[in-house]
C-alpha cells in the first residue's frame, strides 16, 4: 500500500529569515544572540538572520505536513543543523538535498532506522553513471514538496523578509506567529 510507506517519508530542508540582505548583511546589528551572516545558495546573496529548518511529513499530491520546525544562524550548514538534532524520529526515509549528503553521519543515522536519502554528489573529475543520474533525480523528485511548502509559507505569511524587526524577542514573535498561523492555516485548508 503506497499510503502507508509515503507516511514513512519525511523532507527535510531550510529557507532563510532575513533581516537584512545583500551589502547590508555585513553591518547588521539586530538580534545578534540568535542571527549572524550567512549565505542563500538559491538567491545568491549574503543576509544576516537565521535559518527555519523543516522536517516535514510527505503526503501525496498534499503539501507536507511538518513535524519538527527549528532555528539556526544563519551560517549554519544544513548538515550541521540536523546533526544538533536529537528528537528525529526512528523508522523513516528522509530525503534531502546534496546539503545532507554525507557518508558517515548516514551511517549513524542508519542505526537508529532513520534513511536519509540525497542526490549523489559528483565526483571530482568524474562523471555519474546513468543509474546515479537517475537516482539523483528521483530523490530530487520525491523531496520537491518541501520547496512547494516553503514557496507556500512566505506566499501566505511573507515569513522570509524581518527587514522591520528590531530586536531578538521581535525576531521570535515573528517567526512563531507567521508559523503559527500557517500551521492553522494548513490544518484547516489544505
Amino acid at each position: 500500500d503506497q499510503t502507508r510507506f509515503q507516511t514513512l517519508d519525511h523532507l527535510i530542508d531550510s529557507m532563510p529569515v532575513m533581516l537584512a540582505s545583500g551589502s547590508k548583511s555585513k553591518r547588521a546589528r539586530v538580534a545578534r544572540e540568535i542571527a549572524n551572516t550567512g549565505f542563500c545558495a538559491t538567491k545568491q546573496q549574503h543576509f544576516h538572520g537565521i535559518r527555519l529548518h523543516l522536517i516535514a511529513r510527505r503526503q501525496a499530491e498534499k503539501l507536507p505536513v511538518p513535524s519538527h520546525l527549528w532555528i539556526e544562524r544563519a551560517n549554519t550548514h544544513d548538515l550541521t543543523a540536523l546533526r544538533n538534532q536529537s528528537n528525529i524520529p526512528n523508522n523513516i526515509n528522509l530525503f534531502g538535498d546534496k546539503a545532507y549528503a554525507d557518508r558517515r553521519f548516514k551511517d549513524f543515522l542508519q542505526e537508529r532506522r532513520i534513511h536519509l536519502l540525497t542526490p549523489i554528489k559528483k565526483p571530482k573529475g568524474k562523471q555519474l553513471s546513468a543509474q546515479q543520474k537517475h537516482y539523483s533525480k528521483l530523490v530530487s523528485k520525491i523531496r520537491q514538496p518541501v520547496e512547494s511548502f516553503f514557496k507556500w509559507l512566505i506566499d501566505k505569511t511573507d515569513i522570509q523578509r524581518a527587514s522591520q524587526i528590531r530586536s531578538t524577542d521581535g525576531l521570535l514573535v515573528h517567526c512563531l506567529g507567521k508559523l503559527s498561523f500557517a500551521l492553522l492555516l494548513l490544518n484547516f485548508y489544505y
